[in-house]
């Protein structure tokens, strides 16, 4: 912790801005004497040109250029001659005349093509780039015959003055010795053997093809009071830039390494080094930073360059200098501070009007009705559309706002679908706020109370159920107790026609009473789901046929005319062929007992895409006054009174057997027709 403290201290980030404003100051004096130094040999023009592996300044890119100024101008000389050969006309090629011309005729092009144009009528001529071009080659030979005749005498003139300044050169240099022969003429300041014994020597030598004659001869050599003058003066200057460099680079390290520190120990306290901490000055918002920024490095490079060149008082431009550095230092620190904390963007002019108007809007769009939201939507937008290029901003914004909303819709249409399918427990996830998560919100809400609500009939029922189940089982004893004694009795010598009488009408009573608590009990069993299905390969005709078989009896004891209608090929179905034909039972039972007496009754057997289809209808014997959506619920029967016999739980037992099996039992009634459906799932 101490260690710590001792990294955020104040007085190491003082000591890190002096050591700055120091270096600033050293590599400001650095400049200076380099400048001095260079003042010092200008004339030698040696500065710009140090070459630091260099031993003499024989070895430096200056003594080569200077070396090559001379020889340039003796090739000339050695090219042209004499200023005789150049007038002659002798070193103008006809090449170089034809380029000449070339250039004229580039140059004039475009006034020539002008002309043609201007003299030439409307189908005159047909266009042809080839014949185009020959016409302005004619054109342009017509109309500047003169200044191509007088493109020779120009190259002469060129190569004249080029020659006379060669001759100057060479004849004005005080630092070499010559000598050059050519086409019989001399121009020399010393002997040619004095020049090439010289330790600073050039010559160049041309021969006669295949001969031994000398066509021209020339040798320089530089002055070696000269040189050794300028080797002083090298030396001087390479060790001057040398001790510059190593001032000018601990400068810049220590420079740099108080820098590292400063941005190190930004935004830290030695008090408190968790965080970053902002000063007052923080609070300038970054982009007028940036620009003081600018103006305070522009400063700073300006003072550099006039204490250099000392063109003011030196005193006040070091000042100048000093507090443009370390203002520079500052500025740039509270911008690290504000990259730290991650507020270089957030605290900026344009981010703070922009998030106040984003937060108006979105303030007014949040508290507004639906109206108001897309009418501040399509006014914002429509502004924006105003301004040139203003869809690089707009569409983006809206592409984003429309995948926000399109991800919150499909968020509720998806917790909508598993509310649906009957998953209560989960919850609609929508961020933010607006219309979509108040919705979002009230389903939830409306979610959570059905699944409490289902949960609680579900536990009703589960309880009714085991009610029902453990009475029956509770009831069926003492109701076996009770039919055997009668049973007994029956078969007692008992002399009162009375007590018979009484026997039958108990037996009759006990024999009701246990068809209804074992209707009971399979409506409890078939209702939870605990009947075991055995699915097998049905065939629907043949179930239909053997049963009314068996119920041949039932049949022609009935006035009923039963009418089939079977298809010609087998429907298959998987389906537990015993519960089915239960099913069936229950429905021919019903029939037997509340049919019109003398009607028909119609057994159609069909398919569609998916299911096998039974349909049995018949004449209801009563008035049917009850709802189709109550037939099936329980105890409810056809006849009001309840005079028949029945539970009124047939219909209830069938339809909850049919959707054990994946089935379907629909009822349907029209005026005294009561139609009954079965839809079998098919194999396959």
């Amino acid at each position: 912790m101490d260690t710590k403290l001792k990294r955020y201290s104040i007085l190491l980030k003082v000591t890190a801005f002096i050591l700055i404003a120091a270096a600033s100051l050293c590599m400001m004096l650095t400049l200076i004497s380099m400048n001095d130094a260079r003042r010092g040999f200008e004339d030698v023009e040696l500065w710009h040109l140090v070459d630091f592996n260099a031993e003499h300044y024989s070895e430096t890119t200056a003594y080569e250029l200077d070396r090559f100024r001379v020889q340039s101008a003796i090739d000339t000389i050695l090219r042209y001659q004499n200023e005789q050969n150049i007038l002659d006309g002798n070193t103008v090629s006809q090449a170089s005349i034809d380029e000449e011309v070339l250039y004229l005729f580039d140059s004039k092009q475009s006034l020539v093509a002008q002309r043609i144009f201007d003299t030439l009528e409307i189908g005159d001529f047909a266009y042809n780039e080839n014949s185009f071009y020959l016409m302005l080659w004619d054109r342009f030979q017509e109309d500047y015959k003169a200044e191509i005749a007088n493109v020779k005498n120009v190259l002469i003139q060129n190569q004249l003055s080029e020659f006379r300044y060669a001759i100057y050169e060479i004849e004005h240099n005080p630092n070499i010795y010559y000598y050059i022969s050519v086409g019989g003429n001399v121009i020399s300041n010393k002997d040619y053997q004095s020049i090439v014994n010289s330790d600073y020597s050039y010559e160049k030598t041309e021969y006669e093809s295949d001969r031994e004659t000398i066509l021209s001869q020339s040798a320089f050599a530089f002055d070696e009071k000269h040189i050794t003058a300028m080797n002083a003066a090298f030396l001087i200057v390479k060790h001057n830039a040398t001790v510059a460099i190593i001032q000018g680079s601990v400068c810049v390290v220590v420079l740099l390494l108080s820098m590292a520190y400063l941005i190190f120990a930004a935004g830290k306290k030695a008090t408190s080094p968790q965080g970053v901490h902002h000063v007052f000055i923080d609070r300038i918002y970054n982009e007028i930073t940036a620009v003081l920024l600018l103006l305070s490095g522009f400063a700073a490079v300006v003072c550099g360059a006039v204490i250099v060149e000392k063109q003011f008082d030196i005193i006040f431009m070091f000042v100048l200098l000093v507090s443009s550095v370390l203002l520079a230092v500052a500025l740039i620190l509270m911008l690290i501070r504000h990259m730290k904390s991650r507020t270089l963007l957030k605290h900026t002019v344009i981010f703070t009007v922009f998030h106040f108007i984003c937060k108006a809007i979105k303030k007014v769009y949040d508290a507004g009705p639906p109206m108001i939201k897309a009418f501040v939507l399509v006014a914002v937008l429509g502004l924006f559309t105003t301004i040139p290029f203003a869809f690089l901003i707009t569409l983006p914004l809206a592409l984003v706002f429309t995948s926000k909303q399109i991800t919150k819709f499909v968020a509720v249409k998806n917790g909508v679908k598993k509310i649906k399918s009957g998953i209560y427990s989960q919850k609609i996830e929508v961020k933010g706020s607006g219309e979509i998560a108040a919705l979002a919100e009230d389903i939830n809400d409306i979610s959570a109370g059905l699944g409490t609500e289902v949960e609680r009939r579900l536990k009703s029922e589960r309880l009714k159920t085991e009610l029902i189940v453990n009475v029956s089982h509770d009831i069926k004893t003492p109701l076996t107790s009770v039919i055997t004694y009668v049973d007994l009795l029956k078969n007692e010598s008992i002399d009162n026609e009375n007590a018979r009488k009484y026997i039958e009408v108990i037996a009759g009573k006990s024999d009701r009473l246990r068809i209804l608590i074992d209707d009971l009990f399979d409506a409890s069993k078939a209702a939870s789901g605990s009947i075991p299905v055995n699915y097998e390969e049905v065939d629907i005709g043949s179930l239909i046929t053997q049963g009314l078989g068996e119920l041949d009896d039932k049949i022609k004891a009935s006035s009923l005319d039963f009418k089939i209608s079977l298809p010609q090929e087998k429907v298959i179905t998987c389906a537990d062929g015993r519960l089915t034909w239960r099913v069936l039972d229950n429905l021919f039972s019903n029939v037997f007992k509340y049919s019109l007496a003398n009607s028909r009754v119609y057994i159609d057997v069909f398919e569609d895409e998916r299911n096998a289809c039974i349909e049995i209808k018949n004449i209801s014997r009563e008035e049917l006054n009850i709802p189709e959506d109550e037939i099936m619920e329980r105890f409810k029967r056809g006849d009001e009174s309840r005079n028949s016999e029945g539970s009124g739980l047939g219909l209830d037992i069938a339809k909850s057997l049919m959707l054990c099996q994946n089935g379907e039992l629909t009822i349907k009634i029209d005026g005294d027709l009561f139609k009954a459906k079965l839809k079998i799932p098919k194999i396959g």
